[in-house]
């Protein structure tokens, strides 16, 4: 992925902003959820290494939540170091600390090596979902998150987990 991400290509009767179609944006629709067309796929390594940064200031949820809303929401370009402080800032975190942090590459091994073992185990998409021994990826219905919670539960039953 370059540095300045990759310019979503639009189908017909998409465009910037809109809603999310197909599949996903049924789902999306069904669930409450918005989910809006962002002009660009960012480049989220930085994102990724500021995440790294809000785990270690016990704030994780509030800025990976908050960096979700901003780009399904906003379409905002999680690839960008300012737009990054801003949600942090907005979270609660020094957003000059993690300028200082992420231009000095503190978390690029760290961040790093999380994308090796998720590619070890087989993640190659996101989202990425393991519960018990069922590992599967990409958005789905309720349902199917439900029937794989019921299998996990009945395997440990099995075992005598």
């Amino acid at each position: 992925m370059p540095d300045d991400g990759i310019v979503r290509s639009l189908r017909e009767g998409e465009y910037v902003g809109g809603a999310l179609t197909g599949p996903i944006g049924e789902m999306a629709k069904e669930s409450g959820l918005i989910m809006r067309r962002a002009q660009i796929t960012p480049n989220t390594r930085l994102a990724f290494e500021a995440s790294e940064f809000a785990k270690d200031k016990g704030l994780f949820d509030e800025f990976h939540k908050a960096c979700y809303l901003a780009f399904w929401e906003e379409g905002v370009n999680l690839g960008q170091l300012s737009v990054l402080q801003e949600i942090g800032r907005n979270v609660g975190l020094d957003s000059q600390e993690m300028k200082q942090k992420l231009d000095m590459g503190y978390y690029t091994n760290q961040a790093q090596d999380h994308y090796q073992e998720a590619l070890a185990i087989g993640v190659n998409g996101i989202p990425s979902f393991i519960i018990g021994r069922y590992f599967f990826s990409g958005a789905q219905p309720y349902e199917f998150f439900r029937k794989v919670a019921s299998m996990a539960q009945e395997n440990e039953v099995d075992n005598g987990s």
